[in-house]
């Protein structure tokens, strides 16, 4: 087991830099100060120490703002037990195994850069990430050179290691770690939370001080626990803190991590000066990371200290070894979906991958060419589309892009913050209800499904579009298009009670929508983001005007849909719920491919925001008003029959959610009232005074990976008027990662 864990901690090294950086704390001192502090509680402390920490809360500020200046390094470190690597290494070679040829041999010149922790300390560490930031009149400076590791990017580093350790200030009443509130212990606020006691009295810096420790009333709360350092004077000022966090057992990521912070009094007023934190993930002496990050708060810009000097030789060796070239370039792959032609300075890249091959009942098997032009050709401008084609309709697809930044960009055409002009052409099949410039219908694992649906339309869409984002990610996009809409299969385009077959449907419309979603943070993945941080709350408009006649439109009409989004926390760490609430209307009489189209699902891949047991082109609405509640639960009964580290009820969630969708069609819409509409055929129908629902219980977090739900229907389980089948319930499973 011990050789495993080396093994792949050796592996992790190679997505960084390496440089030789010294830490004040060696894993060991970590674990057993975490353990000391949690241990706090049951120590038989007898002196109260509430009024001097009163005195302390007085000098305090909730902002620690009023420095001027912010230097901030954070260092990523591999630290191993030098006798046990050496062993280890030794058993390798010994056993000539092919893990050694393949995986250590080509990189073992590399283990030159790694220096002792500590002087006199058997443990060596290597640095494989650093990342340095300057911020003064909140203008932020990342250090320049990103090393072997730009394909991740600092900036996407430097916001997870942000939302992961936080910004403590211990006199805020709350401070986020792990993306969770923690009640400070010198807020005023919670006063009452914490017990003070006095523990000794030390000398620290040649100075008399108290050491008070601290510890939550309950238990359950999400506090801090730990020594606070204040003068033995009339003063009363704080000068040191070290602490971590109580014993949190649902979440493993944070069972090592320390704390140190040193304060000076300014004018009777307590201002951080120096604040380190410490992040061990792994074992003290087989192996683990090691997160070091110091934040100065000085009077003068300090120059970043990292030169190019130190990382160029790393970065010419890593260009040179091809076996760590072909490991990026499939990270990259893995991580983006999208294969780099020509290595980290090509200038084309072929993806999504996943969309190469797949499969449903009318185009049969489908294959897709796609791809788009990088960075590395052009700062400002991508150039991007596809050629599909399918062998049983037998028919060519394919789409044409091109985006425009106003802003340069370093990484990601789409990166933070967006001010783009896109056009676009597309000339596909689609889902209805689905868009075709964000439909991902494509990916492989969608093209098996517990029933299928013949009712798609070929489209030919033309989009032009301007984005922009600005502070506090607030954003708005405005623009056009025109759509060309000819059903491909059973479905028919029918008016009134007659037989006149509509071939098509054409409109051209303007479109503007805004989006809020303050305190948001996200991982850039290309163009799409992942949530490490979702909005305080979330807030999406938009306004769609058809205009008819313009460019061949048939209809003029006005519609206009909403989302609101908002998480709330469980007390006692019982978990998360987020809830959705969206509507919208269609204030105009238009036929039913231009109404609202619940999305449906009929693969066996679940999502969170679809309707996984609806088919496709099921139900059409003019207005609704929908509720989307999916919970999930730090517990799951499978604590009770395994202990494994990966697989166990600390890491298991329990899961559970509700989807409904309320919207009779309005008189202003039926085609019973008005000849001139399309005619409900082909199991289309609208939905009456009764509500679409859907429930899913399930598990998620499994082997920190998988999620699965089983999804049952809740209404309008009678096949439709043609006899078509109803799937009342499924099995799904879906990826996801939660701490």
């Amino acid at each position: 087991m011990k050789t495993i864990h080396i093994q792949l901690l050796l592996l992790l090294t190679w997505i960084f830099s390496f440089l030789p950086v010294s830490a004040q704390y060696s894993p060991a001192e970590i674990r057993y100060s975490v353990m000391d502090f949690r241990a706090l509680r049951y120590y038989p402390f007898t002196t109260n120490a509430d009024s001097i920490v009163r005195k302390v809360m007085e000098q305090g500020t909730e902002s620690s703002s009023s420095s001027p200046a912010v230097h901030r390094k954070t260092s990523i470190q591999l630290v191993a037990n030098e006798l046990f690597l050496e062993d280890q290494l030794i058993h390798l070679v010994a056993a000539d195994s092919w893990i050694y040829k393949r995986l250590f041999q080509p990189y073992m010149s590399w283990l030159q850069y790694a220096v002792p922790l500590k002087t006199d300390a058997q443990e060596t560490a290597l640095t494989i990430g650093l990342i340095e930031e300057d911020q003064n009149d909140r203008k932020l400076q990342l250090s320049k050179h990103e090393g072997i590791y730009d394909f991740i990017g600092k900036q996407n580093v430097a916001r997870l290691l942000k939302e992961t350790l936080g910004e403590i200030d211990l006199f805020k009443s709350k401070n986020k770690v792990m993306q969770m509130p923690f009640k400070g212990p010198l807020s005023p606020k919670h006063k009452n939370a914490y017990r003070y006691f006095l523990s000794a009295q030390k000398m620290l810096a040649d100075q008399p001080v108290y050491e008070i420790a601290f510890y939550p009333k309950n238990a359950c709360d999400r506090a801090f626990i730990g020594y606070l350092y204040i003068t033995a004077d009339e003063h009363y000022s704080l000068v040191k803190a070290s602490f971590t966090l109580s014993d949190w057992s649902e979440i493993s990521l944070v069972k090592n991590i320390l704390f140190v912070q040193t304060f000076e009094n300014k004018e009777n007023r307590i201002s951080p000066i120096h604040k380190e934190s410490f992040l061990m993930a792994g074992h003290e002496i087989a192996g683990c990371f090691l997160v070091n990050q110091t934040t100065n708060y000085t009077d003068t810009i300090t120059s970043l200290s990292v030169s190019e000097k130190q990382i160029e030789p790393i970065v010419q060796i890593a260009s040179q070894t091809r076996a760590f070239r072909n490991w990026q370039n499939g990270m990259y792959l893995l991580m983006t979906d999208h294969l780099k032609l020509g290595g980290k300075k090509g200038k084309f890249e072929w993806g999504p991958v996943d969309e190469s091959l797949s499969y449903n009942q009318t185009e049969g098997i489908r294959i897709k060419a796609a791809g788009n032009t990088t960075l590395n050709l052009n700062k400002r401008f991508l150039f991007g589309g596809y050629l599909a084609y399918g062998f049983n309709d037998k028919r060519f697809k394919y789409k044409g892009e091109v985006v425009y930044s106003f802003l340069p960009k370093t990484k990601d055409i789409g990166e933070f913050p967006k001010r783009l002009l896109s056009v676009s052409y597309i000339h596909d099949l689609n889902v209805p209800g689905n868009d075709l410039t964000t439909s991902n219908r494509d990916n492989i694992f969608y093209s098996f499904s517990h029933s299928y649906d013949l009712n798609l339309s070929l489209q030919k869409l033309f989009t032009a579009s301007y984005e922009q984002e600005g502070p506090r990610n607030f954003s708005f996009k405005i623009g056009g298009q025109r759509l060309y809409d000819r059903p491909v299969g059973s479905i028919q385009y029918v008016k009134g009670n007659g037989d006149r077959i509509v071939p098509h449907v054409t409109s051209s419309e303007l479109n503007f929508s805004l989006r809020y979603a303050p305190n948001e943070m996200f991982f850039q993945n290309r163009e799409s983001r992942w949530y490490i941080h979702r909005g305080a709350i979330e807030f999406n408009i938009r306004h769609r005007i058809g205009i008819k006649g313009f460019l061949g439109s048939d209809y003029g009409y006005q519609i206009t849909d909403f989302s609101i989004f908002k998480r709330f926390y469980f007390p006692q760490h019982i978990g998360t719920m987020d809830v959705q609430l969206s509507g919208g209307k269609v204030w105009s009489r238009v036929p039913f491919p231009l109404l609202f189209i619940p999305i449906g699902n009929i693969s066996y891949i679940f999502k969170e925001t679809d309707y996984n047991l609806m088919n496709y082109y099921e139900f059409v609405i003019d207005r609704f008003i929908a509720g989307n509640i999916d919970c999930q639960f730090n517990w799951s009964p499978f604590r009770w029959f395994s202990r494994s580290k990966w697989f166990s009820g600390n890491t298991i969630k329990t899961t559970f959610g509700l989807r409904t969708i309320y919207g009779p069609l309005s008189s202003n819409n039926d085609p019973r009232l008005h000849p001139d509409l399309f005619r409900f055929s082909q199991g289309v129908r609208p939905l009456d005074n009764e509500p679409y629902a859907e429930m899913n219980i399930g598990f998620s977090n499994i082997f920190k990976l998988f999620r699965v739900e089983w999804v049952r229907r809740l209404s309008y389980l009678e096949p439709s008027g043609l006899g078509k089948k109803v799937n009342k319930a499924s099995l799904l499973v879906t990826t996801t990662f939660s701490f």
